[in-house]
């Protein structure tokens, strides 16, 4: 088959990094990808591989006005039309409620199926009052509608009536197996993610500062970048964590600094399906999670796989920070459990569910 799959860049987000193995996945199963971003290639964070065209179409950038905006949305629809009218693909894939919109009014009447997908909780995550209205009024028109779990096509299903509405779960990316990219020499517990308030890293600190002594041992970091760094970084210092809590920026490598971790914590407030969160299980580092809206559950299995807290429960997580860095026995066991909690979510899996979409068997 030949495949367009088209997303807003390659930043360092967790949709970004979905489509770019997705991309190399199909590649790699021999079909012909091409990957489209509205951003230029030098701003990618993830690699691409080489067997899949990257096109960039240096159309990022915020309007100052609701005019400006119109027009810039419409050279994008008309670039995005051409690489499809060009391409000829058999499908057409976009990710992210913004780019749906514009792909499916760029491949309007062209002989291509059209397949949008949702990366988020859109009970819980609300997008711009404009992009949410397009929703409801285009998404009919896509030829099916993937999103990670049962809960987000229902809410889909509820609205969107007799529109397909499919779940693909998110894969476990390859685990790289490089070193650390930086060294850190007292033992530590990690976070990742975007430093923006959905993610509940102030949480995570006040918890972590609420910890028993023995906690106090460890340090503390939180890697990603994001608009809440410095407001972050003041928290910190005003609960007197300053040496202990530190923000080592975008990892690339971040497999790699799970594995030398004590324990991973995703403290957010919601998700829609925590990459991050795969990624630890499949580092096999033990696991603390906010029991918020979205996959978190689903995947730990109701906490099987790791420990659950109430969402925006700082006292809670503080426990049960305290437990899993303490409770060698329980860190051995969500360790050895690890295989079968991403067996479900291993890419040659996910990638044949793709592939059946995409085929329209």
């Amino acid at each position: 088959m030949r495949i367009v799959l088209a997303i807003s860049s390659l930043g360092s987000g967790g949709a970004e990094r979905v489509i770019a193995v997705l991309a190399g996945a199909l590649a790699a199963r021999s079909h012909q990808v091409w990957l489209v971003t509205l951003s230029g290639t030098e701003q990618d964070f993830y690699p691409v591989d080489s067997r899949v065209r990257r096109i960039g179409l240096h159309l990022m950038g915020d309007s100052p006005n609701v005019l400006h905006a119109l027009r810039a949305n419409a050279r994008r629809i008309r670039a995005l039309r051409r690489v499809v009218s060009d391409v000829a693909p058999h499908a057409v894939v976009s990710f992210m409620t913004s780019m749906n919109v514009l792909a499916i009014l760029a491949c309007r009447r062209l002989a291509v199926r059209i397949i949008i997908s949702e990366r988020v909780d859109p009970g819980a995550h609300r997008e711009p009052k404009v992009w949410t209205a397009l929703r409801s009024l285009l998404y009919h028109r896509a030829d099916a509608i993937v999103v990670q779990t049962e809960s987000i096509a229902a809410w889909f299903r509820q609205r969107l009536r007799g529109a397909q509405v499919v779940v693909i779960p998110n894969p476990v990316a390859p685990v790289a197996v490089g070193a650390t990219p930086r060294q850190e020499s007292d033992p530590f517990i990690l976070a990742a993610g975007r430093l923006a308030h959905q993610k509940g890293f102030d949480l995570l600190i006040r918890a972590f500062a609420a910890a028993a002594a023995p906690c106090r041992k460890l340090r503390l970091v939180i890697a990603g970048e994001g608009p809440e760094r410095q407001p972050l970084h003041d928290l910190a210092v005003e609960l007197g964590l300053d040496l202990q809590v530190s923000f080592p920026g975008q990892v690339r490598e971040l497999s790699a600094m799970m594995r030398a971790a004590v324990a991973f914590i995703l403290p957010s407030r919601y998700e829609g399906f925590p990459n991050v969160l795969l990624e630890a299980l499949a580092a096999g580092v033990p696991c603390v999670a906010a029991d918020g809206p979205g996959a978190t559950r689903e995947i730990l299995a109701d906490g099987a796989y790791g420990l659950l807290v109430p969402p925006e429960d700082v006292r809670a997580l503080a426990q049960a920070i305290e437990r899993i860095t303490t409770d060698g026995e329980l860190r051995k066991r969500y360790a050895l459990a690890a295989p079968a909690a991403v067996e479900r979510y291993r890419l040659e899996r996910v990638v044949g569910e793709w592939e059946r979409l995409l085929s329209g068997a």
